[in-house]
């Protein structure tokens, strides 16, 4: 039989697009307590009998110090995600639109730290994503993919072959921003046979916590093309954890600057990365700078799903 109702929110940006629901305390009434959010998510994102999302954020009460708010992210497939950019953009618009954001600038939660998010003047909001990792078992890699690599990082080219296709290998340059990538660089996205190779690459051994992938055309040294598989989810519109790591990866090759435009099929973002503050590869006791995601968030409607009860 059916019983209360679950409010939510569908926001996308550059076309990578979410369901979002309030699940803090103050909210956790008509039924919501002990909600399982990763069968929620899986129901709520199918595109033919839910509402169709890339992935669930569920506002939670915050734990960390320095946080106004907590963001989760819940993949179609239930996995809950460390980091999602787009849905971190989104979720903050979503709590400027119900006035529950003072100013435009706040600190949020997540699974990878607590990160600075501003809304600007134009309406697109700006993401602190934190430092990439490039260790290699900050990514992680398995201790057979690690072999070989620098220890301090980064891994620029990982060869992957592909199980069940023989003679078919790519070269990843692999990232963490909070969630593994391994971004490959192509001369043409569009010859990419991603709905088959992407999700080889997302469970290859090299990854024991899977991974997104990122499939990157370098377009000049301030633009960059880019199709995206990612964990738990599939081909999506865009994804901004896997532009962050597609800059960073082609900075880390010389391929663009600082600032650089992300084509996706959804739009475009902008991602800003300044690097190390020396020239040349890490110091093992170097960090690299962090890293600033910007683009669009937009509402797309607001709806009412019916929680089953047994």
């Amino acid at each position: 039989m059916t019983g209360a109702t679950l409010p939510f929110a569908k926001f996308q940006g550059a076309g990578n697009d979410f369901v979002i629901v309030d699940g803090r305390r103050r909210a956790a009434v008509g039924g919501r307590e002990g909600l399982d959010w990763g069968g929620l998510a899986r129901r709520l994102c199918d595109r033919h009998f839910g509402v169709g999302a890339d992935g669930l954020l569920v506002a939670s009460d915050p734990q960390a110090s320095g946080a106004a708010q907590r963001m989760r992210m819940f993949n179609p497939d239930g996995s809950e995600a460390e980091m999602c950019g787009n849905g971190l953009r989104c979720f903050v618009r979503w709590l400027v639109d119900r006035h529950e954001v003072p100013a435009a600038r706040l600190a949020v939660e997540t699974g990878a730290g607590v990160l600075p998010v501003e809304v600007g003047a134009d309406g697109w909001v700006a993401a602190g994503m934190g430092r990439p990792a490039l260790r290699p078992g900050e990514i992680p890699l398995s201790t057979e993919a690690a072999a070989g690599q620098p220890p301090a990082g980064p891994v620029l080219r990982l060869p992957l072959e592909l199980p069940d296709l023989p003679g078919v290998q790519y070269e990843a340059t692999c990232v963490s921003m909070g969630n593994p990538h391994a971004v490959v660089f192509v001369p043409d996205t569009a010859a990419v046979p991603l709905e088959r190779h992407g999700p080889l690459l997302e469970r290859h051994a090299a990854f024991p916590a899977r991974t997104n992938v990122e499939f990157c055309q370098v377009l000049g040294s301030d633009r960059l093309r880019v199709r995206v598989w990612e964990r738990g989810a599939g081909i999506t519109l865009a994804c901004g954890t896997g532009a962050c790591a597609a800059v960073v990866a082609a900075r880390l090759r010389g391929y663009v600057g600082g600032r650089v435009a992300v084509e996706l099929p959804g739009g475009e973002l902008e991602v800003t990365w300044a690097g190390w503050p020396g020239a040349g590869r890490p110091a093992a006791d170097e960090a690299p700078a962090p890293v600033t995601l910007r683009g669009p968030a937009v509402r797309v409607f607001d709806g009412e799903w019916v929680l089953q009860r047994p």
